[in-house]
């Protein structure tokens, strides 16, 4: 169509619309390079969160249920054993929830045996004689806090995503509109005083199939899917 401005801008309405359609077109490239954000290196983060905090509660989790045991702490026992079960092959709440669990206990014993220590006559043996100190407590909870930011950080990406494959849908759909209610129509005029333009137009009308895009979430599941436009050859 911009190659043969001088054939149809006389029409007015004509013009208007080819207008929005061009409009709509450039706001669907805008949003086509949003929505072909790659999500790997944000994946890639969340993988490598999830393991480092596995690396930091496996430790604390063993520590704290030798403690246990040597004490017959059993409701201590029973809830540290359900939640290092649930550590290897945990979905990513599990883990969140369950390394919440195991840092709320270890950071529990080690308050313990800071008061412990102060107090000269108490002479029972502490958590830290297990090998447990608090750094290791502290770091566990930095690398719980981590994992979550960077599982928040890959849920807003993908949302936005949806969001953005959502306004491709619909702007397609607008510009599908216009073409079939008034630029076909009013494009008829031209079908026997402008032959070669016509039936150009018409060549070019014939709209490709919209690719469909599928974003992938962690572990390669489809989460949505959005079409995008293959039809930019009206406009030229």
């Amino acid at each position: 169509m911009n190659d043969h401005k001088e054939i149809w801008s006389g029409v007015f309405q004509l013009k208007s619309v080819f207008k929005k359609f061009a409009e709509n077109l450039s706001r669907l490239k805008a949003l086509k390079t949003d929505h072909e954000m790659d999500l790997h290196p944000l994946l890639d983060a969340v993988s490598e969160k999830r393991e480092s905090l596995i690396v930091r509660v496996n430790p604390v989790a063993n520590i704290t249920l030798a403690y246990a045991r040597d004490h017959k702490k059993k409701e201590l026992i029973k809830k540290l054993k359900l939640s290092i079960n649930k550590l290897t092959g945990s979905n990513d709440l599990d883990l969140i929830e369950n390394s919440k669990v195991i840092y709320k206990v270890a950071k529990k014993l080690i308050k313990k045996s800071v008061t412990e220590t102060e107090d000269s006559d108490n002479k029972s043996v502490s958590i830290v004689d297990y090998g447990l100190n608090e750094k290791m407590v502290i770091d566990l909870n930095v690398a719980k806090k981590d994992f979550v930011k960077s599982l928040l950080a890959m849920h807003e990406a993908i949302q936005n995503k949806v969001m953005i494959g959502k306004q491709i849908t619909s702007i397609l759909k607008k510009n599908e509109r216009l073409v079939k209610n008034k630029m076909d129509l009013l494009l008829t005029i031209f079908a026997t005083s402008k032959t070669d333009f016509y039936k150009t137009y018409l060549e070019s009308r014939v709209i490709q199939k919209n690719e469909i895009v599928k974003i992938k979430g962690k572990k390669g599941k489809k989460t949505k899917k959005a079409e995008l436009p293959e039809d930019e050859e009206i406009t030229r």
